[in-house]
């Protein structure tokens, strides 16, 4: 008899612990849930301190150091990386301005919701589509359609719209004779280019000074030549 409730006793102390085992368990499980971002934000940050502490502690003095300006020299690269790319974008986004329509203007396609990144991928495509002849594009890339320019070649083909345009306005001279000269793109000429209004307008003007120039320094002469006739 005595046995049977020691038995007994022994059980219901059993699932007492069961139950108090059970109450521990969700009182914890709760305290996760409430845990916010801020907390846990913190909490991983602080772990991996703890972590990077306990590794150091394990390295020797020289391994520390190489460790470290290993650490700093991926830095360097990346923020030398970063400045490279936005060198390029301010390039690219120069060249659109000084020679594309404004149809490729940054900040104007940015407002309509374009990324950055497509915004300057398709300014490269038409650089290269209007200052690249086709046979040099299809020569460099193997296809005649822009659209399907991307990577080192887009950027071999950008380089070469750049050499181009440098040409095309060096090549924009007056003559001794006044002559005009253009250098032609892939673009059909139009009045209503802005850049070539600007060029034609310069040269204009240009040309009008220097005949003015020419015609002033012919009167001094023959009035020169007239006096000493007399």
């Amino acid at each position: 008899m005595i046995q049977e409730i020691q038995e007994n006793l022994d059980r219901t102390q059993e699932s007492q612990d069961t139950t108090n085992t059970n109450t521990e368990e969700l009182r914890n499980t709760q305290e996760s849930v409430n845990l916010n971002l801020k907390d846990y934000e913190e909490y991983r940050v602080y772990k991996a301190e703890k972590e990077k502490e306990h590794i150091n502690k394990n390295l020797s003095i020289n391994e520390r150091i190489s460790r470290e300006l290993a650490e700093a020299q991926a830095r360097e690269e990346q923020e030398q990386k970063l400045l490279l790319e936005a060198t390029r974008i301010n390039e690219i986004d120069n060249l659109a301005r000084k020679h594309l329509s404004s149809h490729f203007n940054k900040e104007s396609l940015l407002s309509k919701g374009y990324s950055l990144k497509d915004i300057m991928q398709a300014q490269r495509r038409e650089l290269v589509r209007k200052y690249v002849p086709i046979d040099d594009i299809y020569a460099i890339s193997k296809v005649r359609d822009t659209q399907h320019l991307d990577g080192k070649v887009l950027e071999q083909l950008v380089n070469l719209a750049k050499v181009n345009i440098k040409k095309r306005i060096q090549a924009t001279t007056i003559t001794s004779k006044g002559d005009v000269k253009f250098s032609l793109s892939n673009e059909v000429l139009s009045i209503l280019d802005p850049n070539l209004l600007h060029i034609t307008l310069m040269s204009l003007i240009s040309l009008l000074l220097m005949l003015t120039s020419q015609y002033e320094n012919s009167f001094i002469t023959l009035k020169l030549k007239k006096a000493l006739r007399e």
